[in-house]
């Protein structure tokens, strides 16, 4: 009978088995081993031997004990035996915890219009070199294209890697259209948003179903190139497009959603109809800056019309620049703010083509428009107007230029005492020549030139004037009797006294 062996030759045994099946647990008995190797290295002092009885000595003051070296701790831990059995029956191992996956980046946020048209324009450049690419062989231009990418804010041009995409090069050019159509959106989008809000809501509609419509031919675009998953751009321009349809409140029931696809071919057109939906809106927004500027001018000449003169050149550059923006000439507002300094405009202020349309078309107003009331408070008449009525009491003048104005022609008649006022008006382009007869008449004793609605053909009539004896006086401002007056008196204030 075979004697039974004792636990720790039976464990070794079996930990002799686990060392060939178990390198993990090779590993450890060997550092376990090395530990033991290290511990029998030292060793604990021996414990001195118990001193035989003295004989009593003498009582005396009793010996400083010698000292003594402290023992050492006993070492701490499980014994040979627990270390052995851990071993041969280790604990299971907790199953690994992964390491947690890296966040992933959220979503970038939305970038402003101007930000998206960059992009998209880059983007444009480099769907038209894979289509280079696809038709030639032409690399050029990728690393450059790269580089510019790098200094825009999240901007991926995906169409530059590889992966499994279309090798039509007619796709490639609808992408290139459909990043243009975009990028003109964007910049749509981005003029109307600087206009004030009544003038972007006069167009709102026509700027958000466009910029829809350009969205979506680039989604198609995309999609058609055999990308998973939509591009950055397009994306935000569609939230762009949702925003301001909140804010402008208005509804966009086309190309906004999966079931009402847009043809990826429709790019240039679309970008087309963009740029020039934009332009209307930048020509608005600068027309504004135009009126505001003029407004100030217009102010300052109704404060201080002798000072403030000088604006006038200016104001007239604006007007021109205005008509010139497609302003009409009868503009309302231009009318209402120039109406109160009209009469104040200095005879050497030379018209613009501009700016003599808009004059043209307020005298067409005031020509129009009913005899002010007296409640109004009419200016009272000056010295000088009582002295041209002494000298042209019962006789006629004529005045040649602008539109007849009843109620002016009829304040100069009472006011010089006149016997007519033959006010000529002719269509533009038409020869002096015709103002000869008039000019001719012997109850003519005057001839008034209003300047500011005249050719400077009709200027010429001066050689009748001088044919016929008759003073030729030129009216720059406007027609009120105290003005009148005053130039009649400047011009030709000796001659009628010479002719009594």
């Amino acid at each position: 009978m075979t004697p039974e062996l004792p636990d720790d030759i039976r464990l070794l045994l079996d930990l002799r088995d686990l060392l060939r099946d178990r390198p993990d647990v090779r590993q450890g008995v060997g550092l376990v081993g090395r530990a033991l190797a290290a511990l029998a290295d030292w060793s604990a002092p021996a414990e001195p031997a118990a001193p035989e009885p003295a004989a009593p000595a003498r009582p005396g003051p009793e010996p400083a004990p010698e000292p003594t070296e402290p023992s050492p701790p006993a070492p701490a831990g499980p014994s040979l035996a627990a270390l052995l059995a851990g071993l041969v029956n280790p604990p299971p191992r907790p199953a690994p915890v992964p390491a947690p996956p890296p966040a992933a980046p959220g979503p970038a946020a939305p970038q402003p219009p101007a930000t998206i048209a960059r992009r998209c324009r880059l983007k444009a450049e480099a769907a038209d070199a894979v289509a280079r690419r696809l038709l030639s062989g032409d690399e050029a231009g990728k690393a450059d294209l790269v580089r510019r990418a790098n200094e825009l804010p999240n901007c991926y041009l995906w169409m530059l890697d590889e992966g499994d995409y279309s090798d039509r090069p007619r796709v490639w050019a609808d992408l290139a259209g459909a990043f243009a159509a975009a990028a003109e959106a964007a910049e749509l989008l981005l003029a109307f948003d600087a206009l004030p809000p009544a003038e972007a809501g006069r167009a709102a509609r026509d700027v958000l179903y466009l910029a829809a419509e350009a969205q979506a031919v680039l989604f198609a675009a995309v999609a058609d190139t055999g990308r998973r998953g939509r591009d950055q751009d397009q994306l935000e321009l569609y939230i762009a497009v949702k925003d301001r349809t909140k804010a402008w409140g208005v509804f966009v029931d086309r190309f906004m959603t999966l079931d009402d696809p847009a043809d990826p071919a429709t790019g240039p057109d679309v970008a087309r109809r963009a740029a020039a939906l934009r332009q209307s809106g930048e020509r608005v927004r600068a027309r504004q800056k135009l009126l505001a500027n003029l407004r100030f001018k217009a102010g300052r000449l109704r404060a201080d019309p002798g000072g403030a003169a000088g604006e006038w050149p200016r104001a007239v550059e604006i007007l021109e620049e205005l008509v010139a923006g497609g302003l009409p000439p009868s503009n309302a507002e231009v009318r209402d703010l120039l109406l109160p300094v009209l009469d104040r405009l200095p005879e050497d202020v030379a018209l613009t083509p501009g700016a003599a349309l808009v004059f043209r078309e307020i005298d067409a107003y005031l020509a129009s428009r009913p005899a002010e009331p007296a409640a109004a408070g009419p200016e009272p008449p000056t010295p000088e107007v009582a002295a041209v009525a002494r000298l042209l009491r019962g006789r006629e003048v004529v005045l040649i230029g602008g539109l007849v104005r009843p109620d002016r022609r009829a304040a100069l008649v009472e006011a010089f005492g006149l016997a007519d006022l033959r006010w000529l008006t002719t269509p533009e382009h038409t020869s002096f020549t015709v103002f000869e007869p008039d000019v001719a008449r012997p109850e003519v004793a005057l001839v008034l030139l209003a300047t500011r609605w005249v050719s400077h053909d009709y200027q010429n009539v001066r050689r009748y004037c001088d044919q016929y004896g008759k003073p030729l006086v030129k009216l720059p401002a406007g027609y009120h009797p105290n003005q009148v007056a005053h130039q009649i008196l400047s011009q030709a204030g000796h001659r009628l006294r010479a002719t009594g």
